[in-house]
Parts: structure tokens; sequence; C-alpha cells
């Protein structure tokens, strides 16, 4: 399926519909916050759990001997949702916190002029900066023309740095939750998806070498 009118109807219209019904609950749940406030936490979990299942994929194809190839478009599209909605996320959340004084995530004012910020606060802004970038570079190759150009292998390389920027938006997330002194959803969100990649994924492995 590689005509982009059937992927929007097949893939992009119910990812759609699931991040508008979620947006709802969150918006339901949180009725007094604001709009930049609210777009940036329902995007960061939406994202969250897109990037989430968008890893399981692969390693489920394995365990139930599915055929697994190196990219599917139903993959690169919950990839993709889930990659823009985490740099929604990040530009949004600029704006809740230190509004009009964004450098402010990153430095701090010294009288010898300015510092690396390297509090919770400091470490949490940049490991989500990192995510980003890193998924910013993903969703530019995420096409056709950059799967054929580079080719297959070199394509698949580049696209397994999703699991750094995973890897990443997990430690931005707990440094958030650390800063507010509200770690519930640590122990009940954050690592539960890290722990449930990486083991379907050590899984995945493990039969992958089998079969060479």
């Amino acid at each position: 399926m590689n005509n982009f009118k059937e992927r929007l109807k097949i893939h992009y219209l119910p990812l759609l519909s699931i991040v508008f019904i979620a947006s709802i609950m969150f918006h339901y749940n949180w009725p007094k916050r604001d709009t930049i406030t609210f777009i940036t936490g329902a995007s960061g979990y939406i994202s969250l759990i897109l990037i989430t299942f968008s890893l399981l994929i692969g390693p489920f194809n394995l365990l139930f001997n599915r055929i697994n190839p190196i990219s599917t478009y139903f993959r690169r599209d919950i990839g993709i949702t889930g990659g823009v909605l985490a740099v929604i996320h990040s530009v949004a959340g600029l704006f809740v916190h230190l509004r009009g004084s964004n450098w402010k995530y990153f430095l701090n004012k010294t009288d010898a002029g300015y510092s690396i910020r390297l509090d919770d606060f400091g470490l949490a802004n940049y490991t989500g900066l990192i995510s980003a970038l890193i998924l910013i570079v993903l969703l530019s190759t995420s096409n056709d023309f950059s799967f054929r150009k580079l080719n297959p292998f070199v394509w698949k390389n580049i696209q397994r740095f999703i699991y750094l920027a995973f890897l990443f938006a997990i430690v931005h997330s707990i440094y958030y939750k650390v800063v507010q002194t509200n770690l519930s959803l640590v122990w009940y969100l954050y690592l539960p998806l890290f722990l449930t990649v990486l083991l379907i994924q050590i899984a995945g492995i493990r039969i992958k070498s089998r079969k060479i």
C-alpha cells in the first residue's frame, strides 16, 4: 500500500481519531489547564504511547512467527504520528513554565555570564531536546525517497536511533516528574513502558538470532 491517499484513509484517519478521542479524555480530566499547557501534556503522553507501540510491532512479528520486513507503512505511519506529536510537545513545552524566558530552560545566569543548567529541571529539558532532535532527523527520512536513496539497510540503521530517542524521552519524563515531586506516573507509566519495550525487544532479538 504505497498510495498516500490509501494510507490517509487506512492509517492516518484511525490514528488521528485515536489522538482526538485521547485529547478529549485528557481535556475532561484537566479542566483547569490553559491551552498551551493542555497541548503540551496531551501531545507528550499520546506521542510516547504511539512510539512505544511502534517499537513493539517488529518484535511481536517475530514472536508470532510473522513476516517482519525492514519497513512497513503501518509501522512507519504510527511512528510518524508519534514523532510529530513529540515535536509539537517539545515546541509547546517551551512556553509552559518560563514564558518569555525560554533560555532559562537550558541555562543559568551567573555573575560570569551563563552556565549550562544541570539541575533536574535542566536535565529534563536537555534530554527532551535530544529526543526531539533525533525524532526530527528520523521524520525527515521516514519516506520512500530516503528509503531508496540510502538503501534499505542504511535507512534501517538510521531509523534504529528511535530507541535512543525513546530512552531520552523516558528519562525526560521521569526528570519532570521528579521536579514536580509527583512520582506516581514514573512507577505506573514510564517505567512499565520502558520495561515492556526492553523485554519484548530482547525476546525478539533472541528469536532473530536463532534464525540466523
